[in-house]
């Protein structure tokens, strides 16, 4: 029997300038559109596939504010604001930024986004973004203000009958009402995001773990030091740092906030940036953490030996990896599994971008066969594939 783990790490950086209360950066709120709900959907088609997800809690207070209409971010105010009512500030900053996705998946297939980029030209100082902008018209503008955010959509909702597909379809010359009914349906995606992680929870279906509140590096708040003894030659703070109450904290922040969120605690924990140390160990156990996970390179440096793989990609030591391991001393102790590296790098970087086709019929070899990375143009096909493999096998699990 072949036992696969699928973990699936799901974060952003916090965005809000806590002084001025804006959210600098909109990638929370698009990658929300387009990736979170839509992993947690597709489960629903195979009710015998299990997966793990790992939420950092400031990711989802990022989407919860979004979703009850309390954050803003510049990207968002401009694009609700009325084309004509459009500053040339405005103008310049949609010139300068509203392009910011992939041109092969999120522009290039979609005929007047690419036509509004080209007319935006190759604008790079400030002197040409003014003269790109004042070359846009309001009807340009305005087109620009709905597919910057449409094309972000989960590929299902911009093909199923809705506000999104209609959009789609329509495809220029549209309105202040489009926009405002594109605003609605986006909040109502933002609002299921949650939710539907809850809801197959609650299923038994997946998994929720956790992550410290904040992504720090737990390690490094428990002591800076730690960092010289596997980087002895690495330059130290002047002032060195250890304060594992803070890193305690982070934990604790992040248990409440899961368990308020989902109903039950969490007994899983990815540690930021899979970052560990024989004191966080401790910190997590205390805080009722059973189990963590992180790399192979920290399994291969913490065993002193190193972890090869032919020219095919196989692991030559599947024994060592592909097992899980207790850490600490009792009573402080937790299971720790490592993720495969070569693997994880592929799904997350390679898989991205290959065409649907050839994603589909790779085979990755031994424990983790037929894993796909399922963004290309939000394409739903790659994982679907995945997943119906994943339950055909009598010996995989």
């Amino acid at each position: 029997m072949t036992t696969l783990c699928f973990l699936w790490h799901m974060h952003q950086p916090f965005y809000k300038d806590l002084w001025s209360g804006e959210y600098k950066l909109p990638w929370t709120r698009l990658h929300a559109l387009k990736d979170y709900a839509g992993m947690v959907e597709i489960l629903s088609e195979f009710p015998s596939v299990h997966q793990t997800f790992n939420l950092v809690p400031s990711l989802l207070v990022q989407i919860e504010a979004f979703a009850q209409g309390r954050a803003h971010d510049r990207y968002l105010d401009v694009g609700l604001r009325p084309a004509t009512d459009l500053t040339e500030s405005d103008r310049a900053f949609m010139v300068e930024n509203f392009f910011h996705a992939n041109r092969s998946r999120l522009i290039n297939v979609y005929p007047r986004y690419a036509e509004l980029l080209a007319a935006r030209g190759t604008a790079a100082s400030p002197l040409e973004v003014q003269a790109a902008a004042r070359r846009l018209t309001v009807e340009e503008l305005r087109d620009l203000q709905v597919w910057q955010k449409l094309a972000w959509f989960d590929q299902y909702y911009l093909t199923a009958p809705g506000v999104a597909h209609d959009l789609v379809q329509k495809g220029r010359g549209f309105s202040e009402a489009d926009k405002l009914a594109l605003r609605a349906e986006e909040l109502r995606l933002l609002q299921s995001v949650i939710p539907e992680y809850r809801a197959v929870a609650e299923s038994g279906q997946a998994e929720l773990s956790t992550s410290p509140f904040y992504h720090p590096i737990l390690p490094l708040l428990c002591d800076t030091d730690i960092y010289a003894r596997t980087h002895p030659d690495a330059p130290r703070p002047r002032r060195p740092f250890a304060h594992p109450e803070e890193a305690a904290e982070q934990i604790r922040r992040a248990v409440e906030y899961h368990t308020a969120t989902f109903g039950r605690a969490p007994t899983g924990m990815w540690p930021s940036e899979g970052s560990v140390s024989d004191a966080v160990v401790r910190l997590a156990a205390e805080a009722g953490i059973r189990w963590l996970a992180t790399d192979e390179l920290v399994l291969a440096r913490t065993l002193g030996l190193a972890l090869h793989r032919d020219d095919r990609g196989v692991l030559q030591q599947p024994d060592t990896l592909y097992r899980p391991y207790r850490l600490g001393t009792a009573p402080h102790q937790v299971s720790c599994v490592f993720r495969d590296h070569a693997l994880s790098d592929r799904i997350g970087f390679a898989y991205a971008g290959w065409p649907a086709d050839a994603a589909h019929r790779r085979q990755v070899p031994r424990a983790c066969e037929d894993i796909h990375e399922p963004r290309p143009a939000g394409d739903r096909r790659l994982l679907r594939a995945v997943y119906v493999r994943l339950r055909a096998p009598a010996d995989r699990r």
